[in-house]
């Protein structure tokens, strides 16, 4: 579903920018050796990020999936990996890069207001997508090239900007007709250039099977073929991988950002019907997650007819509970508003394009939760990890890339029965 905003009346936000605010984060504790060049002309180690957005935790079990499968039998394969609430694309698409949670890296929806800019953040604002004011935090990436390792991203959040002054050596403008078989075929390029042009970490995007699931839901027959014609692009990636010369260095990591939930129009709740318009300086989000900066007065007035209406949960950020790790963002409202699981929420009266599939819900939604699957040197083979966070998937490629790691809201002791045994 699209994402919307309703701005009752403008209010100049005078709180203190981000960037003079100091926050205390946990700092991933190990790093590996460091990524040095071997006589073989080639670097120790490679890292390939490949996200496959809205890809469901089971959906490998809903459907015929050999080479996740296989992946699985000579890798590492977790219960689930757990998104970060809330359970958004960009959001967590940068927790990835990050380690950090939306509240500490600043991308808190995918729509929110940045009273420090002044400005709406929008999934599809060119201008603030390329605002690096708009991104907190170290991406891996920066980290890298800070550190001598260069990276390359094909569409990965926040790579389009230089965030802290700082750009992949290779990335490009996000472009959704690019056809899936040439950015894997980029890919590979990247991977055969000169060694001193070669990327040692590359991220590789693709926005399906999500588009399929908020179209179909996350179980029916067009999503099952949209599940295994991905599967066969991952068949023909791990392919062109096998014929590098140095294949025996390249660590490949497969997830995503969010799983999906089933919805149906019989089960909406119009915000609009519960909050007064004078209650609210703005609303803004998407189904099923929205951000409400309250007139002042207002806050109580607005969670308690919120709580009170089938469907919904309304929190004020000192209600929110501590496990969402959520509301301490200088950019965070005043109150979040989540459907609850399978229901949706908005702000029109008309619930008639509310079916299909859905995701942004409580991370504690099991249909929420999504994939990790790794293999190569770095990784056990046929190995069954229990889940977890997202927020270590930073640490995971810092490790293996013997990188000095930024702080982040993880740490790699949580995840170190992942690795081979050095």
């Amino acid at each position: 579903m699209s994402e919307s905003v309703i701005n009752c009346r403008r209010r100049i936000d005078m709180r203190i920018p981000w960037a003079v605010i100091s926050l205390l984060f946990f700092v991933s504790a190990c790093s590996g050796k460091k990524n040095e060049l071997k006589e073989t002309g080639t670097l120790d180690s490679y890292v390939l990020v490949v996200s496959f957005d809205g890809f469901r935790w089971d959906y490998s079990d809903l459907y015929e999936t050999p080479n996740f499968d296989d992946m699985a039998l000579h890798g590492v394969k977790a219960a689930h990996l757990i998104p970060s609430f809330p359970t958004k694309t960009f959001p967590n698409h940068y927790t990835l890069a990050t380690g950090l949670y939306p509240d500490h890296h600043g991308i808190i929806n995918n729509s929110f207001y940045v009273p420090e800019l002044g400005k709406i953040y929008r999934i599809g604002d060119r201008s603030m997508v390329t605002n690096p004011d708009a991104y907190f935090g170290e991406p891996i990436w920066v980290t890298a090239e800070k550190q001598g390792v260069k990276s390359a991203s094909y569409f990965w959040v926040g790579s389009e900007t230089a965030i802290m002054g700082v750009s992949p050596s290779y990335w490009y403008t996000y472009n959704g007709d690019v056809p899936y078989q040439d950015r894997v075929n980029e890919a590979i390029e990247w991977l055969t250039m000169p060694l001193d042009k070669r990327p040692g970490l590359v991220f590789l995007y693709f926005d399906e099977p999500d588009g399929i699931g908020h179209y179909a839901g996350p179980e029916h027959e067009e999503t099952a073929r949209v599940i295994e014609s991905l599967d066969s692009l991952l068949g023909y990636l791990r392919s062109e991988i096998s014929k590098l010369e140095y294949a025996d260095r390249v660590n490949l990591i497969v997830l995503s950002d969010h799983g999906m939930g089933s919805i149906s129009s019989d089960k909406y709740v119009n915000l609009s019907t519960y909050v007064k318009e004078n209650w609210a300086v703005s609303v803004i989000g998407g189904n099923p997650v929205y951000l409400i900066e309250p007139e002042e007065g207002c806050a109580d007035s607005i969670t308690f007819a919120l709580n009170n209406a089938e469907g919904v949960t309304a929190w004020q950020k000192e209600d929110i509970p501590v496990r969402l790790h959520y509301g301490s963002s200088p950019r965070f409202p005043g109150i979040v508003v989540v459907a609850d699981s399978l229901w949706s929420i908005g702000t029109k009266a008309d619930p008639s394009g509310y079916s299909g599939g859905a995701h942004g819900y409580d991370n504690a939604f099991s249909d929420m939760n999504t994939i990790f699957y790794a293999e190569g040197p770095a990784f056990r083979s046929n190995y069954s990890s229990p889940s977890f966070s997202n927020v270590e998937v930073y640490g995971i490629i810092a490790h293996i890339l013997g990188l000095d790691p930024a702080a982040t809201d993880g740490n790699i002791e949580n995840i170190s029965h992942i690795f081979k045994a050095e």
